[in-house]
């Protein structure tokens, strides 16, 4: 009897131990954090990360390849002409450039009068005089006649059928009397050269094509 007794509390003992074991391993195993949810989450973080910058990265590109459209800017030739003008009623015009400055439209209208000499930028977005310079001694220049020459997107039209720039875009243009001819320059930029077609404003000619670099 008593031997019965004592293989009994030994089977109560051991199933008891077993127990604690047991629940202490389910308590282990149920407050254990899951490192593998924590490493998906963090991936597709990084993941979205790296999306986002090359995003932006393209976004960067997409601007800085942006080019400006000298072709038919806001601002005609004939309104900054009128605008510079206004602004010296008795000035000549000797030359004009159409020319970009940070992705900025402009026109550099260089005059004279009896006295003084003008250089005035106006913007061909907005018609604002951005500068005006006066000079007091000068010598005196030939003169533009706007009523003789072709229009800015005539000479680039024309400029445009060279092959030396077949595919560019015109980056800018100047307009100026010299020898008894008024010339249009259309300029162009292909991989860091420079190349410069010269036309005469009223007969439509091309007199010169120059490339530098």
């Amino acid at each position: 009897m008593l031997k019965k007794l004592m293989i009994t509390g030994c089977t109560l003992l051991l199933l008891t131990a077993c127990g604690t074991d047991t629940t202490e391993e389910n308590v282990k195993s149920t407050n254990q954090p899951s490192t593998t949810n924590n490493a998906i989450n963090t991936d597709d973080t990084s993941t979205t990360n790296e999306n986002a910058a090359q995003d932006s990265s393209k976004s960067d590109t997409t601007n800085n390849s942006k080019t400006v459209d000298i072709t038919n800017p806001t601002v005609s030739l004939a309104e900054a002409v009128n605008i510079f003008k206004e602004a010296h009623p008795d000035a000549e015009i000797e030359s004009v450039d159409l020319d970009t400055d940070s992705g900025r439209l402009h026109y550099d209208i260089d005059g004279f009068d009896s006295s003084k000499e003008y250089e005035t930028e106006i913007d061909a977005t907005t018609k604002e005089i951005k500068e005006n310079e006066v000079e007091i001694e000068r010598d005196p220049d030939e003169t533009l006649d706007f009523s003789t020459i072709i229009d800015p997107a005539k000479a680039i039209e024309i400029a445009a059928t060279k092959a030396e720039v077949e595919g560019l875009s015109p980056t800018g243009w100047s307009l100026e009397a010299d020898d008894g001819k008024q010339t249009f320059t259309i300029e162009y930029d292909n991989n860091n050269s420079d190349i410069e077609i010269k036309i005469n404003a009223t007969t439509e000619e091309i007199l010169e094509v120059e490339m530098d670099g």
